[in-house]
């Protein structure tokens, strides 16, 4: 059951060969033109030691002589040497004159070897490129499927890894099938059809010795896998601990900490290389074994052939021997590849494994059959008793609210209330545990996914922008708008401001995420994605937690201008910005203590009543 399992991922694998069949069987027809074309030549060569060699070993011909006899077909009249008589030599040149076509076809192999050589190698990386693509497109299309608890629980790190260490080594382990042991397996395959056809008594003796052979690699093969899943592990903490520092750099400067991450780092390197360093030192142990076994099977072949050429045994003649010592010396090659492509094969299949841990993560829950599109949100939206937990204490408990269409409703409360959760609900990035959310009367799980994000947009309080200019990420959620709308949205969102000053303009790149812009800038930019999108429903997540005064005027300008008409849910951390919202919820510990206009809820003195004066106090 174990063995079955283990041999599983790799089985997938091989699936992602079955588009590419045609090119598979042309790599290995070239494999065995290759083969049999290195083999044949010394088959075909093998009659010339015992009518040709041995006969003509005393003899007084030269090379001229004999070629002149091929060219002309007239046998020479030089006298015969004194240890062949007239009628052995006149035999002998008769026997190469019959050899020359035999010549000719093993100079024709020669040409061969290097064409079917070629053909086998572009063939084979023709077909590993394109499964390399295809892995790389469905783990992409995997992330983005999964569902954002997926991403929120993994660590970067180990996604990071697993897209790139993993992958590459999930390709690998094609690469060692396809170009090392395919290959190799119809290399040796046929040279040992060929070593029957010679004789088959000596490949007997030497198949003797193949279960031996086998189960030494299968030995070391299991060893390497389990230290290569290992090793893995220690590469994903490696990959997380560098995103780690890399991601809070700055933090790390400001408290001289440079030193203590450079030896955490150097811990995990360490972790790494002693894991590595197993698997190394299995794989060359293999290698040792291979290389040991088969030079003791070639002395034995050796030995057992030389003692029945002289016993008489078998039928045996030099002229078979000695091509039958060299067939099994080329076999040798095919049988080295053979068993060092299954060791890293082994090495290879835990990240074949860790590759699809992730294609066969659940996806974000599809649409329930019969699901409608949504024309648009006209009467507004309803929360019915909604509840939801990330599978821990409940974050989200009870939640009743109705927001008519058009209407500004702030969500606040301290950090850790449940705010962002809501707006991830809003967002369907998770569907409520319990009771539900409604627009327009109709439950949001029964409406298409896409379609209801297609009347949505979100402002975030990071605002993230993708590498690319400032056009780029302003079309991001609507790529077929025209310049007139681009412009319109960059007006309104006062992006129009800050880039007449760029010499590019809207073509300005905006560095790593954003990061040649300030963050006014970008809130900025952000929004006027939004605005292009002309969304029905708008939901901002602190948009202007992080922004200085100045900027704060600035963006809020350009959200006044994208509210009108549209049903908005602001979640805010500085109640200033909230005072004009047409109801205020106000959340705890999960549950709404509070809602209301900003007026009613100050007259009350309560839970809003005191943020406010907390803020007040601190500002």
């Amino acid at each position: 059951m174990e063995a079955r399992e283990q041999r599983r991922p790799f089985l997938r694998l091989l699936r992602y060969a079955k588009p590419y069949w045609l090119v598979l069987l042309g790599a290995i027809g070239c494999a065995a033109v290759f083969a049999g074309a290195q083999t044949g030549r010394i088959v075909i060569l093998a009659p010339f030691i015992d009518d040709i060699m041995i006969p003509g070993a005393n003899a007084t011909l030269d090379l001229d002589e004999v070629l002149g006899a091929l060219r002309s077909g007239a046998l020479p009249d030089r006298p015969a040497g004194p240890d062949l008589s007239e009628a052995e030599k006149i035999d002998l040149l008769e026997r190469v004159r019959a050899f020359a076509p035999s010549l000719l076809l093993a100079l024709a192999l020669t040409v061969v070897v290097p064409i079917a050589h070629f053909g086998q190698e572009f063939a084979s990386q023709y077909l590993l490129g394109r499964i390399l693509v295809d892995l790389q497109r469905d783990l992409c299309a995997k992330l983005l499927a999964l569902p954002l608890g997926f991403h929120q629980q993994t660590p970067r790190g180990e996604t990071l890894s697993r897209i790139l260490n993993d992958t590459n080594r999930a390709h690998f382990a094609l690469d060692q099938f396809f170009v090392e042991i395919v290959q190799s397996a119809v290399m040796l395959a046929i040279t040992v059809c060929v070593l029957f056809f010679v004789s088959w008594q000596l490949t007997l003796a030497v198949a003797a010795a193949a279960p031996l052979l086998a189960l030494v690699i299968a030995h070391f093969g299991a060893r390497i896998r389990k230290r290569a899943e290992r090793r893995q592990e220690a590469q994903a903490d490696i990959t997380q601990r560098l995103m780690e520092i890399l991601a809070g750099i700055k933090i790390v400067k400001a408290f001289k900490a440079q030193e203590g991450e450079a030896l955490g780092f150097g811990v995990e390197n360490l972790k790494y290389f002693r894991r590595n360093l197993k698997v190394v030192k299995n794989r060359s142990l293999a290698r040792a074994a291979v290389e040991l076994l088969s030079n003791l099977i070639g002395v034995f072949i050796l030995l057992v052939g030389v003692a029945a050429l002289l016993a008489g045994l078998w039928q045996l003649t030099l002229g078979t021997l000695i091509p039958f010592v060299l067939l099994t010396a080329r076999a040798y090659r095919p049988m080295r590849d053979l068993s060092r492509a299954w060791t890293r094969l082994q090495e290879a299949v835990p990240s074949a494994a860790r590759f699809f841990d992730v294609l066969d993560q659940t996806e974000e829950t599809p649409d329930a059959p019969g699901a409608t599109a949504l024309p648009g949100v006209r009467r507004g939206i309803t929360l019915r008793d909604v509840s939801f937990s990330y599978g821990r204490e409940p974050v989200l408990r009870n939640i009743s609210v109705d927001v008519r269409a058009g209407e500004m409703v702030a969500i606040v409360g301290k950090t850790g209330s449940g705010k962002t959760t809501l707006a991830d609900l809003l967002l369907r990035l998770y569907d409520p545990n319990e009771g539900a959310i409604e627009v327009d009367g109709v439950d949001l799980r029964t409406i298409q996914r896409g379609s209801w994000l297609d009347h949505v947009a979100v402002v975030t309080q990071d605002p993230f922008l993708f590498s690319g200019t400032i056009r780029e990420n302003i079309l991001y959620g609507r790529p077929t708008a025209s310049e007139a709308e681009l412009l319109a949205a960059a007006r309104a969102a006062n992006v129009d401001e800050f880039v007449a000053k760029f010499e590019a303009g809207y073509d300005t790149d905006v560095g790593d995420a954003g990061t040649a812009l300030s963050g006014g800038q970008r809130q900025r930019i952000t929004i006027a994605r939004a605005i292009l999108k002309k969304p029905d429903v708008l939901i901002f997540d602190e948009a202007m937690s992080a922004l200085d005064t100045v900027s704060e005027k600035l963006v809020q300008r350009a959200i006044d201008s994208l509210l009108e008409g549209r049903t908005t849910f602001v979640i805010a951390h500085r109640l200033s910005t909230v005072r004009h919202a047409d109801k205020i919820i106000v959340l705890r510990d999960g549950q709404i203590v509070e809602l209301g206009a900003h007026d009613e809820l100050m007259a009350r003195g309560g839970a809003y009543a005191d943020l406010m004066r907390a803020q007040e106090f601190a500002a």
